[in-house]
């Protein structure tokens, strides 16, 4: 870690001499220009989310871009999505999501309580990152600084991933269409938290380029809740000719993150340190009737708990996947859409336990996996879609696993609207195999008899726009799942099966350039009721207002109702009885903008304030989150 760091440092350092050098060339060099420049008219970013999507195939995403994360001075994934319309968090520390036991997490409409395993699966650049041998997330297997946007896609969509439920899919940064320039931002405060990060990007015509590093640390709130994370990222984007065009990402992360215990306790977890390296090569075509891509992927990683428990043990994960993402869209008369693709993902692992006392070191194997997930579908939009328009879909997702049987996952969808006004209605179904946890949890070979999990997912909604200035989205969305994998009289078994329903509400008011706010609400419930990370209610608000000239104010708030914690044991019979009080949070950040002429550059300096009120709450029982704290900062561009 310590060399890591070392080299983030190195090349922050690098990249800002550059950048400065470059911008004293361009000031030094340049002719004089008459040219008259008028005033950029800068229009506020909404506060929390993007926005709210809808595709053709009436699926939806909230998309959370890079103005949203920056302007919630968010340190990790679950931070940035913490106010986001149907998402629930957990986390121990400021900065770091332990992974190990119940460690820090996102739930998806309450989806992803499920621990080994889990019904959301996370993606960066549309390809597979998680930890393949517990078939679950780590949150610090992805970091914000290489993301141009997060999606979070909300209910199985068959047409755009399989093997899931829901999903969490970061989009990189990219050189196309961005002027040249260096931004460098740093910031410290409450708890010694110290992040900064350096990015630079360039479109040249023929190719475009994005690198960039970050880094974040903190010494915790409490004893044992230190952490850290650190990325390199960067991507390269070629025209081939008129038609092809290849895209090149890379990154590498790497974090540490301690449990703190329950409070009042001399024990805790350990250690949780991980580690990514992944790579993604894009060939995508377009042609006047037909476009598509096809692009190959590998990452490796490791999630290494220390420490485990309060012990000297250690369990050691290394995994592995690689595959291939193709797909083709023909469009052979206007409105009609066909595309077919396929996925195909292999992924491997292994496991080192270590001991200090007399046990000697052991490791476990486990088969190699591999899914093929060829799918078709059809989309095709019946009228005007600024007026009177109506659009269909239907599709499928094949599944042929290597150690499980095959399945089908169909979909079908309708759009329709007019004007300002549009509704969606969807139904789907969603497949989840089991995944090499059943394999190290097994005493004999019954999980070779397990069907993969299915859901089966229906939504309709309605979209309207006031004036131009109001936006307000209403969702009402139920899942019923089934054949859920558990250990049953010492062995797996397909047995439990359970609902999940309620209704989304968001609404958007921009009345001026310089005033953007938003509101949701979600209520839920889940049969059965025990069901952990989902409140019953959540609603979140923000404001973004630059109320005066180089002065910007961002407000964000929200309320989460008590519910269960923990995880959803994959043990029948077993039942949840911890719980967490209901919470309301406050957070602000304050910028002030200036330029800087003598580089021609643009800076900011800025105070992000959390938790304002100095709420008492918690994720988990008896770990006590931050009071009031903040952090002060400043970033430049040139």
């Amino acid at each position: 870690m310590k060399r890591f760091f070392t080299t983030l440092l190195a090349l922050c350092l690098l990249l800002a001499l550059c950048a400065a050098a470059q911008a004293q060339e361009a000031t030094d060099g340049a002719a004089p220009d008459n040219t008259v420049t008028l005033d950029e008219v800068h229009v506020v970013a909404n506060p929390i989310i993007h926005g709210n999507e809808v595709d053709n195939y009436g699926g939806t995403t909230t998309v959370v871009g890079e103005e949203q994360i920056r302007e919630l001075n968010a340190m990790d994934l679950s931070s940035a999505l913490r106010r986001s319309p149907g998402v629930t968090i957990t986390r121990y520390n400021p900065v770091g999501a332990f992974g190990g036991g119940e460690g820090g997490a996102v739930f998806i409409r309450g989806m992803g309580s499920s621990r080994p395993g889990s019904e959301i699966k996370t993606f960066i650049d549309g390809v597979p990152v998680y930890m393949g041998l517990w078939n679950h997330p780590l949150l610090d297997l992805l970091p914000l600084d290489p993301a141009a946007r997060i999606e979070v896609v909300k209910g199985p969509q068959p047409h755009r991933f399989g093997d899931v439920f829901s999903a969490i899919n970061i989009i990189p940064k990219t050189g196309r269409g961005q002027e040249t320039q260096t931004a460098v931002q740093a910031a410290g405060g409450s708890y010694g938290t110290f992040s900064q990060s350096v990015e630079h990007q360039a479109d040249k015509g023929d190719y475009a380029y994005a690198l960039g590093e970050g880094f974040r640390r903190s010494d915790g709130h409490r004893t044992h809740s230190d952490g850290a994370t650190g990325s390199l990222y960067g991507s390269l984007e070629a025209y081939l000719n008129d038609n092809w065009d290849m895209r090149l990402f890379a990154l590498a992360a790497s974090s540490t993150a301690n449990d703190p215990g329950e409070e009042d306790s001399d024990t805790n977890a350990g250690t949780y340190d991980t580690g990514l390296r992944l790579t993604t090569v894009t060939l995508a075509n377009t042609y006047d009737k037909t476009y598509g891509e096809v692009k190959l992927f590998a990452n490796a990683g490791e999630g290494y708990w220390y420490d485990q428990a309060g012990s000297a043990d250690d369990t050691l994960n290394d995994f592995w996947f690689w595959g291939l993402k193709a797909k083709q869209t023909l469009v052979p008369t206007d409105g009609l859409e066909l595309t077919a693709g396929i996925d195909q993902h292999w992924w491997d692992g292994n496991i080192r336990y270590t001991f200090d006392g007399a046990t000697p070191d052991d490791s476990a194997t486990v088969p190699q996996f591999s899914l093929t997930m060829p799918y078709i579908g059809a989309n095709w939009l019946i009228g005007d879609q600024y007026g009177w328009h109506v659009i269909p879909s239907a599709g499928v997702r094949l599944y042929s696993h290597n150690r499980f049987d095959d399945a089908a996952a169909p979909h079908a969808g309708i759009v329709a609207g007019y004007g300002d006004t549009e509704i969606h209605a969807s139904a789907s179904k969603g497949v989840v195999y089991p995944g090499q946890e059943v394999v190290l949890r097994s005493k004999d070979d019954a999980w070779k008899d397990l069907s993969p999990e299915e859901v089966w997912h229906g939504e309709i909604g309605i979209r309207h726009t006031f004036a131009d200035m109001v936006r307000a989205d209403l969702t009402f969305f139920n899942d019923d799942g089934r054949d859920r994998y558990n250990i049953t009289k010492g062995n797996w078994d397909n047995v439990e099966s359970y609902r999940i329903q309620g209704i989304e509400a968001t609404v958007t008011v921009t009345p001026t350039d310089t005033l953007s706010m938003f509101a949701s609400l979600t209520t839920q419930e889940s049969h059965p009721g025990d069901m952990p990370y989902v409140p019953n209610t959540s609603a979140s608000a923000g404001v973004n207002w630059d109320f005066a000239k180089n002065w910007r104010i961002a407000v964000d708030a929200e309320y989460v109702s008590d519910m269960y914690a923990m995880k959803q044991l994959r043990k029948e019979g077993a039942s949840n009885t911890e719980e967490v009080d209901e919470h309301t949070l406050l957070n602000a950040k304050l910028t002030r903008s200036f330029d800087i002429p003598a580089w021609d550059a643009r800076g900011e300096v800025f105070l992000a304030m959390e938790n304002i009120t100095d709420e008492d709450y918690e994720y988990r029982p008896d770990y006590r989150m931050p009071g009031i704290n903040g952090m002060i900062g400043a970033r430049i561009t040139f």
